[in-house]
């Protein structure tokens, strides 16, 4: 294995701390070595690179591919550039309007606007549409896999759609619909043996109610949507720079932003819900790769608890379709939260405001973010930096649980400088502060400039929980990082549960709280539960790649551009699901570790294992490719996040 594939720290490390002879320090640096290494057999390790896989191309500018791992860097590399993320990523192409059908000629209706954008031509656009799907080779998998076809009896998309031949009249561009006979609803939810007959011939009997069986909720009305954006929404919560004018008018001020004196409350009081953390498997918030799609794939394998992407507090309140998109909710999800991540006492007040008044929002609980290192959230005074401005914090929290009747939860880091870690002093005095509602802490065990190198803290976890003041009420604790396997968790939390040597508790609770882990392995809580360590097929693995794009086809849709959306999501997946190394090609029991790396060159147990084992973005390509179909000649692909390391 190349000194490129070990953690640059942990070199540095190693040959700071080896003495002795040479001989003595070199055997000392090679042992450190190894421990940064998955172990794998002899058999599975090839000199060169195996023929299935595609050729690595050179990349024109190597320096741009280095990092440093410094704590003390600002999150810049050795070229002063910033690390963390792939800048100026390839695109797909974008679809001009006159591509797309309007919406409602595809239903059948006259389109009421005179200059409308779309193509309103259906001969035109069936002569020049798109084959389906599964007619590729190697694709037949899809073949009548259209999402609103099997759930609903209609697809939107029409002609649009890529898998649409089951619903299209190829002769005139004709959009079918099965009839429903809503009337007969109550027969037929009586009568599920002689429905699933008709289903296999695709052809529902009559009286059949059709119906979304998996309606996303928390979607957000259009109405809302515009009042947003034409700053027309009816808050009743001050912006943070009418607090300061009204300080300035007089002397009596509160010392947060707080709801206007009103006859009626924002919210009605109501008693606030608890959820119970302990010995349940959380998902927790991933940026990009955490959406809908991969949250019903983690349910699959048994997770308890799940929440939606981080969104950003000032884009939702400027009304961004995108940004209330992150806080969408399947139904299997049956304990939900959302994280939000805001710099103002105001923003956060406002975005809770809009949940509890909106209709249909169901949330178990609210996550604050003061987590998160990216610079452009942190520049914001957002994510990590709110760890640093106490008032901000304090106002934040205070008008969101007067807001909302659901818990509150806070994840944070362990400081910003791993050389000054102070969650140990934030979390004993947002206790003091005596706010109601705050369900549990969630401690990230590396600091902000840290990142995601070298191992996470769980000592230092435990010394956070225990540093609560005994005399008031008790929050518990949630760890998180590196838990990889179901040892890492009996090993990191399960063995820091309960009451210290000094008689006094750590709060820290048994939560299995997953990460990057969960992303490499999303059969993850399967193993903890079960205790086992899961020798997974690659056929198995491929099997689940197939559940996401059948239900990224279904969230993002199934024309061109919910292709696309449901590729590049799969791709950004497949970037941490190719660090994972079957246990069977391990050389011992023991299971690898989240800060280990695989050899670069390796074959699996077969063609398919071997592909799923690359490290180039070409070969994850062909993996895509074997789930919708070729992509355009000049497609490329690079991933959102670059991980100095593979800790959580």
């Amino acid at each position: 294995m190349s000194e490129d594939n070990i953690p640059p720290a942990a070199v540095t490390e190693a040959n700071n701390n080896s003495k002795g002879t040479p001989t003595e320090s070199k055997s000392n640096d090679m042992n450190n070595r190894d421990q940064f290494r998955v172990q794998v057999q002899p058999k599975y390790l090839v000199t060169e690179r195996p023929s299935i896989l595609a050729p690595i191309e050179p990349k024109p500018d190597k320096d741009t591919a280095t990092n440093n791992s410094n704590d003390n860097n600002g999150g810049k590399n050795n070229k002063g550039k910033k690390r963390g993320q792939n800048k100026k990523r390839p695109r797909d192409t974008k679809i001009s309007s006159a591509q797309k059908a309007c919406l409602q000629v595809i239903k059948g209706e006259p389109c009421p606007f005179e200059n409308c954008k779309y193509n309103h031509d259906l001969k035109e656009m069936l002569a020049n549409r798109l084959p389906d799907l599964f007619e590729e080779e190697g694709v037949d998998w899809l073949r009548g896999e259209c999402p609103n076809w099997k759930l609903n009896g209609y697809c939107p998309f029409g002609l649009m759609c890529r898998l649409g031949s089951c619903h299209i009249n190829m002769a005139t561009g004709q959009n079918l619909r099965k009839d429903i006979d809503s009337s007969q609803e109550e027969a037929a939810s009586h009568d599920n043996d002689e429905s699933k007959e008709d289903a296999e011939t695709d052809k529902p009997k009559p009286g059949t109610l059709l119906t979304h069986q998996t309606d996303v909720k928390n979607v957000i009305s259009k109405d809302t949507i515009v009042k947003l954006r034409k700053n027309q929404y009816p808050f009743v919560t001050k912006r943070h720079f009418e607090e300061q004018k009204d300080k300035s008018k007089s002397t009596s001020t509160p010392s947060i932003p707080t709801v206007q004196s009103t006859n009626k409350p924002a919210l009605p009081p109501k008693e606030r819900k608890l959820i119970d953390f302990r010995n349940k498997v959380y998902i927790a918030p991933l940026t990009t790769v955490g959406n809908l799609p991969f949250r019903r794939i983690m349910k699959s394998f048994g997770a308890d608890i799940t929440c939606g992407e981080m969104a950003l507090s000032h884009e939702l309140l400027q009304g961004k379709p995108s940004e209330w998109a992150l806080l969408k909710r399947h139904p299997i999800e049956d304990v939900f939260g959302v994280q939000i991540a805001g710099g103002h006492a105001d923003q956060y007040t406002r975005v809770a405001e809009i949940l509890a008044n909106e209709e249909g929002m169901e949330i178990d609980f609210m996550d604050f973010n003061l987590g998160c290192p990216i610079d452009l959230v942190c520049d914001k005074g957002s994510g990590a930096a709110l760890m640093l401005r106490e008032k901000k914090l304090r106002g934040s929290l205070e008008g969101v649980t007067k807001m909302l009747d659901c818990p509150i939860t806070i994840k944070m880091r362990t400081g910003w400088d791993e050389k000054k870690n102070i969650a140990h002093l934030l979390v004993p005095t947002i206790q003091k502060w005596g706010i109601g509602g705050i369900g549990a802490f969630m401690i990230h065990g590396r600091s902000r400039l840290q990142r995601y190198s070298k191992l996470a803290n769980f000592d230092y976890i435990a010394q956070v929980g225990q540093s609560q003041s005994s005399d008031l009420p008790q929050i518990p604790v949630i760890g998180n990082g590196d838990i990889f396997s179901y040892t890492d968790y009996e090993e990191k939390v399960l063995s820091r549960v309960g009451d210290c040597e000094d008689g006094s508790t750590n709060n820290l609770i048994p939560t299995a709280m997953l990460g990057r882990g969960a992303l490499i392995k999303p059969w993850l809580p399967t193993e903890i539960k079960e205790k086992r360590h899961w020798d997974i097929s690659a056929t198995e693995r491929l099997d689940i790649l197939k559940d996401f794009t059948r239900f990224g086809l279904e969230h993002w849709g199934s024309d061109q551009q919910g292709v696309n959306h449901t590729r590049r999501f799969l791709l950004e997946w497949i970037s941490f699901l190719h660090r994972y190394v079957p246990v069977g090609m391990l050389e011992v029991m023991s299971p690898q570790k989240m800060n280990q790396r695989p050899p670069n060159n390796m074959c699996g147990r077969s063609g398919l294992e071997t592909l799923m084992l690359s490290t180039n973005c070409a070969d994850w390509i062909k993996i895509s490719e074997m789930l919708l179909g070729k992509v355009p000649d000049d497609f490329a692909f690079e991933p959102k996040h670059k991980a100095n390391s593979y800790a959580s």
